[in-house]
């Protein structure tokens, strides 16, 4: 097991056997290089802990707990985690600002505690089965305890995976596998054998909590110390730049902080293809600041590199911009042992286009009482012809089925790689049997369901918070950069700023015919005007042309593998004809052979 997570802690590493509880650590050195490595143990010997992540506000958590006669021995984080949880129990969780998972044993009382940050930056995985609990940081480290034991695929991830290229948490890939849920904490008690999930910190809460209209100023102050806090390192740092609004916003006030800022490291994705290439807006913004500036080019030939996905991410992940992360990142660690990254901000600012898109969409439902809607438009949808080779301004019937749906179904919808009525025609009688009716829109509806009465907006922001960010977004920002040896660091995402930003009206976000409106006013006087009111570009790369450079029979090969044939998830005739469709140009399937590329290169898990 510890093996199977060597890479996400090259510096150093720990293994302590506490009775039948063995609790072992890899270190990524980031604060205080010269402290012991975990498992931390208390001084009374009766907490052990290993732990992954920073505590950004452990020098004023020090601060209180020595106020309370604790004693410290070094000047790290873990140690600061592990004695306030020693004084305070769970309640001291709440009070934490940063990224981590933990696991916690009380050798008093038997028990062990495991947590997760907030909004689920780093991971933690847990298996509770034949009397044996396991806990890591990657799902393969469980799976290498007993590797025939983890085999049976959960076909709602699966169905999950197709249709987002991710899996929705708490599940995972793989049956009796599961993801501790954001914000929660979990109690095992191992002489009973009981086990408890708790929330410490609430999404809905917090977005409903009162708010105080933000300056410009007060908000450009908080970005700034939460920027600040995470500049907290005794190593090197530099910046993922993808010249948008919200990694540039970052960058900017990064470089600011620094007493140095021509020592700040940039570094961008870019793409042989114009269209897709954002490294000359990035380099823009690296030379207003002075930043050195790298870049990592790709081309087609990164399609040869699908099968690494199942290696760096322990499960397939079809995010099209998780090589070029990984890469990218391996690329930052000649140089740098942190990252700062933009991500949480078109989730805290309402910036995706779907967004928008989804407000006309229920602007529509509202003028349609909902019995006469759900039955016209679900009866039209059926009706009206479902091909790719139509125009693309005759392409209604997924637009009409959206506007039958639930706003968090219609979401769910928007937000996909592959629509229901493709994967519907690819899917094997085998696996629809499995699947038992079940959708991942209906998943959608069931965790959206407590707001859906709620301001749009407020409900896409918190399907956001519950699915795509800690499913994808933040699993390619960890995944990535911790195979490649660096910590990636979010301040979009820090306590202070989603206590601020989280319960503002949307309508904060929606002005000067623009998204993401008040974030653009704070970097107003920070960046050039064309990257404050620039459009948002997604990070993507152009999988649809790539895979129509590869001739067939290497394209066949990629997809169709043994695997995938035995696998008996799909109709084989329906993906054949699919691929030979998007070959020849006469469709676009580029997203879904995507997922399909990274999953046949998965099999067996």
């Amino acid at each position: 097991m510890q093996a199977a997570i060597a890479h996400r802690g090259p510096d150093d590493q720990g293994f302590m056997t506490f009775g039948n509880v063995i609790m072992a650590h890899q270190r990524l050195s980031i604060i205080d290089l010269s402290s012991p490595a975990q498992p931390a143990i208390t001084n009374d010997d009766r907490f052990a802990m290993v732990y992954n992540g920073e505590i950004y506000n452990y020098v004023a958590l020090r601060k209180e707990l020595q106020i309370n006669g604790v004693t410290f021995s070094t000047q790290c984080d873990t140690e600061v985690l592990l004695k306030g949880f020693a004084c305070f129990g769970h309640d001291f969780f709440s009070r934490l600002d940063g990224m981590f998972s933990a696991v916690i044993l009380d050798r008093k009382y038997d028990r062990i505690t495991i947590v997760r940050d907030r909004t689920g930056i780093k991971p933690l995985y847990f298996s509770m089965t034949n009397k044996v609990a396991l806990f890591a940081s990657e799902l393969s480290s469980i799976q290498a305890f007993e590797p025939s034991q983890f085999k049976e695929l959960n076909p709602e991830a699966i169905d999950n995976y197709m249709m987002l290229g991710y899996v929705v948490e708490p599940k995972t890939h793989i049956i009796n596998i599961e993801q501790l849920p954001a914000g929660h904490y979990g109690v095992l008690d191992l002489k009973e054998g009981g086990y408890h999930i708790h929330e410490y910190w609430s999404l809905k809460e917090t977005m409903h909590a009162p708010h105080q209209t933000l300056s410009i100023n007060e908000g450009q102050n908080i970005l700034s110390e939460s920027i600040r806090s995470q500049l907290v390192a005794d190593v090197p740092i530099g910046t993922f730049l993808s010249g948008g609004l919200d990694s540039s916003i970052v960058t900017k006030i990064a470089s600011q902080q620094l007493s140095e800022p021509d020592k700040i490291h940039c570094y961008s994705a870019g793409f042989s293809v114009t269209d897709y290439d954002e490294v000359p807006l990035a380099l823009e913004i690296a030379e207003s600041i002075g930043a050195n500036h790298s870049s990592v080019y790709f081309d087609e030939s990164l399609l040869s590199q699908v099968g690494d996905i199942r290696r760096i991410y322990s499960a397939p992940f079809a995010d099209n911009a998780a090589l070029p992360t990984y890469l990218l990142s391996q690329k930052a660690s000649r140089n740098v042992k942190v990252l700062l990254s933009g991500d949480g901000a078109d989730e805290l600012f309402y910036g995706y286009r779907n967004h928008r898109l989804m407000l006309v969409e229920e602007s529509i439902k509202s003028k349609v009482p909902n019995p006469v809607r759900k039955h016209v438009f679900n009866w039209l949808s059926k009706g009206y012809p479902n091909s790719p080779r139509l125009p693309r301004f005759l392409r209604a019937k997924s637009t009409l089925a959206s506007l039958s749906m639930s706003l968090s179904e219609s979401y769910c919808c928007a937000m996909s790689s592959s629509s229901r009525m493709l994967l519907s025609e690819i899917y094997s009688p085998q696996f629809k049997a499995k699947l038992n009716a079940f959708t991942t829109e209906s998943e959608f509806a069931r965790i959206g369901g407590e707001l859906e009465h709620h301001d749009p907006m407020k409900v896409m922001q918190y399907l956001d918070f519950k699915t795509y960010l800690p499913g994808s977004v933040l699993t390619k920002v960890d995944r990535a950069t911790m195979h490649a040896g660096v910590e990636a660091r979010v301040p979009f995402l820090s306590n202070a700023v989603l206590d601020s930003v989280l319960p503002q009206p949307s309508g904060e976000n929606l002005g000067w015919g623009k998204q993401k409106a008040q974030l653009r006013s704070w970097a107003n006087n920070l960046l050039p005007n064309q990257v404050s009111t620039r459009e948002k570009k997604s990070f993507t790369s152009p999988l649809d042309m790539w895979f129509r450079t590869l001739q067939y029979p290497a394209f066949h090969r990629m997809i169709m593998t043994d695997e995938l044939l035995a696998s008996e998830i799909f109709d084989i005739r329906k993906i054949d004809a699919m691929m030979r469709d998007h070959h020849r140009g006469k469709a676009n399937y580029g997203t879904t052979l995507w997922a399909l590329a990274v999953l046949a290169q998965s099999i067996p898990f």
